[in-house]
């Protein structure tokens, strides 16, 4: 058991990536949103808001009110397994699927809260731009890069020992 997270661990790392990514989205939103005003912090990186009522990157705007319920309802059902099923997993693993689940969870709750969901971290050279994103999806992208890691170079390193 050594070499899994405890239950107490998965939950208060959750809490913790849910809590900081609803901090910063209630700053983003005090003094991005009500202000209609974006910081640009140097050539690379601005702050800029950006409503998103669809998924990742943007894809499937405008879906309405089913659309938002739809993900929202489908972010706590696999964030729910993913939890479930992280107990099981090697250490590396479990992290990256509770990333993913803390990550989900944060964009699920600003669909509940504001019926969108609060991107503001925009990433740019000249004109080009990467779509606007916040905490949550990088701790989903973060989640999902640990969980590949460990799956394809650890655990596969460890079976081919065998």
């Amino acid at each position: 058991m050594k070499n899994h997270l405890t239950l107490f661990k998965s939950l208060s790392l959750l809490i913790t990536i849910v809590f900081l990514d609803q901090l910063t989205k209630f700053f983003a939103f005090k003094y991005l949103f009500l202000k209609s005003q974006y910081v640009e912090i140097n050539r690379f990186l601005s702050f800029t808001p950006v409503w998103n009522d669809g998924i990742s990157f943007g894809m499937l705007q405008n879906l309405g009110t089913p659309g938002r319920y739809f993900f929202t309802i489908i972010a706590f059902l696999i964030s729910f397994c993913l939890i479930w099923f992280s107990r099981k997993l090697p250490k590396m693993s479990a992290m990256g699927y509770i990333l993913i689940a803390g990550g989900a969870i944060g964009n699920a709750l600003d669909r509940i809260i504001h019926g969108k969901v609060i991107d503001f971290i925009d990433v740019h050279y000249l004109n080009w731009h990467w779509p606007t994103f916040n905490i949550a999806d990088s701790f989903i992208f973060v989640g999902v890069v640990l969980y590949l890691y460990n799956e394809i170079f650890l655990i596969k390193g460890k079976k081919n020992e065998l």
